[in-house]
């Protein structure tokens, strides 16, 4: 059914005249995961090929597609949605490649010179250098520097900043021949930008940009096996949307695809799947895990989940009137017909389903209900009460794995794992949005730093100067959200500091909302 649904998909893709996706790789960790431009990700459509491979070069995976589903109320409360199952580009994606521009732009010379490929990757790594280099006489700026899209195109109706970066002398551009670099987080990061409305608009899309970072950490701890995601929704039309839903919609493939449960945690805020069994068998072409197979889950850090939720049946995969209300009503825990879903052990309404811990007695998971196993695909969705025009919304997510056990002990594990996830995010880890609340920001977000560290990296003796930041406190925490230094910083704008004590690594200095990564070496 799977082969199938895909080959159908695939040849609608390819006949529509629309830009294809673009295809970029990130595999820094133990994961690689396939990622693209036209609002897909963890898939390569074309060649059916799934997208979440765990542990890299094995050809085991874990998750087979994923998208984003994005919904809305306008203040008549007319509904607005962009979502799909699978993207394939064209009509078969609700979001595509480049950033909201003015509408004679999308088909353009200059836009599709500069957007056609929308997907930028870059490391640590090559940042580090570049800081050591940039001023060194013959060396060349890297490619992924050199492109990364700071500076937006303002003649074709595109917003003056676009992808973070760190601007050394705050003259508001991005130049990296003069030592500016981009803001990622992690070892190494895949940075993409999209819209919902350059491609045949249907008079329902949000008119939103939708820039998302996929990143990864190099570690000795389940970080290894963990990809973040961080996601910036702006609202560029002329509209402040209500009821604003964000999901995320994955169909989880864990090896064989025919023998798999799925569940959630709305405490851990985590969708999750696992095997239906203690062995994961081969099965139509797919291979499988064996004995102690996985489970793969993915949390929002951010945001309380709103809704999670297990999708049966067929549905509509592509962009239709009816695939959006259903979506639109998954997103808000309610069936296609408008009625809720119901939890059976307490006979009350729920937004997520089977929201029992397998490993534990009297609660309703997919294991203590018999339910055959099979295919699973599920969304989990967070919500946003208000979404004014001209601001944008910052949610952070991970895709969590575990198989150090039982196929029950791997659930057990990745709960643990999202838990301490969550609490490293809470006590401000490295994580861009820097709330574990709701959290509305306005474009002022994606401006260059307001704090500069100098030198960077250095060997611990640093100079700290902040601007337009009202804090009563410096903080430095490590990788893993540690406090390592606080110092009251009333009435000033500058600090020197000396960290030589600190271990080599990379470190975080935190003043108010703002945040900057330093490095010692």
């Amino acid at each position: 059914m799977k082969t199938l649904l895909f080959a159908f998909i695939a040849i609608q893709a390819f006949m529509s005249t629309a830009q294809q996706p673009n295809y970029m790789p990130l595999d820094h960790n133990n994961v690689s995961c396939l990622l693209d431009d036209e609002g897909g990700f963890f898939n390569h459509l074309q060649v059916g090929m799934n997208g979440y491979e765990i542990p890299k070069n094995s050809g085991l995976s874990t998750i087979f597609a994923g998208t984003y589903w994005m919904g809305a109320e306008d203040v008549n409360g007319a509904l607005y949605v962009s979502s799909v199952m699978y993207s394939g580009g064209g009509s078969w994606s609700a979001f595509h490649g480049g950033p909201i521009a003015n509408n004679s732009a999308y088909n353009s010379l200059a836009y599709m010179n500069q957007y056609q490929q929308s997907i930028w990757k870059i490391s640590e790594a090559e940042i580090t250098n570049h800081q050591t280099n940039f001023q060194t006489p013959g060396y060349v700026v890297p490619n992924a520097l050199s492109t990364w899209p700071g500076n937006g195109d303002v003649s074709l109706g595109v917003a003056t900043k676009l992808a973070p970066f760190v601007d050394l002398n705050g003259n508001g551009l991005y130049e990296p021949s003069l030592g500016d670099y981009p803001d990622i987080r992690g070892d190494e990061a895949v940075y993409i930008i999209m819209n919902d409305e350059s491609y045949q608009p249907d008079g329902n899309q949000l008119g939103i940009e939708l820039h998302a970072m996929f990143y990864q950490y190099s570690s000795g701890t389940y970080l290894n096996n963990t990809t973040f995601l961080n996601l910036r929704v702006i609202n560029r039309s002329n509209r402040t949307y209500y009821n604003f839903h964000e999901g995320l919609y994955l169909d989880f493939d864990l090896g064989n695809y025919s023998d798999d449960y799925i569940g959630c945690d709305p405490t851990k805020r985590l969708l999750y799947a696992y095997n239906g069994d203690d062995v994961d068998e081969p099965d139509g072409g797919n291979i499988g895990y064996g004995a102690n197979p996985p489970c793969q889950g993915v949390l929002c850090l951010s945001h309380p989940l709103e809704s999670a939720t297990m999708i049966t049946g067929s549905m509509d995969a592509g962009i239709t009137t009816s695939f959006d209300t259903t979506a639109w009503l998954m997103m808000n825990g309610q069936y296609s017909d408008s009625s809720n879903w119901m939890n059976p052990l307490t006979n009350l309404p729920t937004h997520f389903m089977y929201d029992g811990n397998p490993n534990l007695p009297n609660t309703w998971n997919e294991a203590a209900s018999n339910n055959p196993a099979g295919e699973r695909r599920g969304m989990l969705s967070i919500r946003e009460t208000t979404f004014p025009q001209n601001s944008s919304i910052c949610s952070d997510y991970a895709f969590v794995y575990d198989r150090s056990g039982s196929r029950l002990n791997n659930v057990q594990q990745v709960l643990n794992i999202s838990g301490a996830l969550l609490n490293a995010y809470q006590n401000g880890g490295n994580f861009p949005c820097l709330s574990s609340a709701f959290n509305e920001l306005s474009d002022e977000t994606l401006s260059p730093s307001e704090i500069v560290v100098y030198p960077n990296p250095s060997n611990g003796n640093i100079q700290i100067t902040w601007n337009n930041i009202q804090a009563k406190q410096l903080e430095i925490r490590s990788m893993q959200g540690a406090l390592v230094y606080a110092e009251s910083i009333e009435n000033i704008s500058s600090k020197t500091l000396d960290l030589t004590v600190l271990a080599k690594g990379i470190y975080f200095v935190h003043i108010g909302t703002q945040m900057q990564r330093i490095i010692i070496e």
